[in-house]
């Protein structure tokens, strides 16, 4: 926590593996991803009530499965491919090192808010990892809660008397906790396996808080 926004840096979250990077604004068409995406969040708020036969009730304007309502202006997110290879690479090669791995992926949502909105806790479960890119974010903005995949965390009492002796803002110590924040800031990008469950509870801004999500595939070399 804490980084410098430029830094690359890898950690365990959980025990699984995590890469934060951060993209260049000047390297992709930042503005016109931006612009679209603005402009259909004024044209509905809400895209979507995702997940709405769900507990939860996801509220926030997201393109996911969304993508052919004529309503909405496409994105063409081509410009973002270069960076996006490159940091994909980068985590695979440092979870695998010595293999060659053939990947492939697929941008699958943006989301926009800046009212009081939720989206629900979910995984990505129909691919192998996932990537968030933060492209419009600042401080007023909230960020991405993960949820600890082990049932311990709450099941577990004997786990209270170990937390009386843990530093619990140590990452390295999450496995004894239930939930856990990165402080992220604009233009970073964090990629995850995608059993993480992680939701956003977001609150009132005077900008629009934009992410990008995409799902990430390992082929068969």
């Amino acid at each position: 926590m804490g980084k410098k926004k430029q830094e690359t840096y890898y950690s365990q979250l959980f025990g699984l593996p995590i890469l934060i990077d951060y993209i260049e604004p000047s390297k992709y068409n930042k503005k016109y991803i931006t612009n679209t995406i603005n402009k259909n969040y004024t044209i509905q708020k809400t895209r979507q009530n995702w997940l709405k036969d769900d507990f939860f009730k996801t509220d926030i304007h997201h393109s996911n499965g969304d993508e052919d309502n004529d309503k909405f202006l496409k994105i063409d997110y081509s410009s973002l491919k270069n960076s996006y290879d490159k940091i994909i690479l980068k985590y695979i090669k440092n979870i695998y090192p010595t293999k060659e791995v053939g990947l492939s992926y697929k941008i699958v949502n943006y989301t926009a808010s800046k009212e009081k909105t939720f989206m629900a806790p979910h995984n990505h479960i129909d691919c192998d990892f996932a990537m968030v890119h933060y492209i419009q974010f600042d401080k007023e903005h909230s960020q991405t809660t993960f949820q600890s995949p082990y049932i311990h965390t709450d099941m577990w009492e004997r786990g209270k008397n170990i937390k009386k002796y843990t530093d619990s803002s140590r990452i390295e110590n999450t496995w004894l906790y239930p939930e856990w924040q990165y402080k992220m800031v604009e233009n970073q990008i964090i990629v995850f396996p995608s059993i993480l469950k992680h939701y956003v509870r977001n609150v009132a801004s005077k900008n629009l808080r934009m992410t990008i999500a995409t799902n990430i595939y390992l082929n068969k070399a």
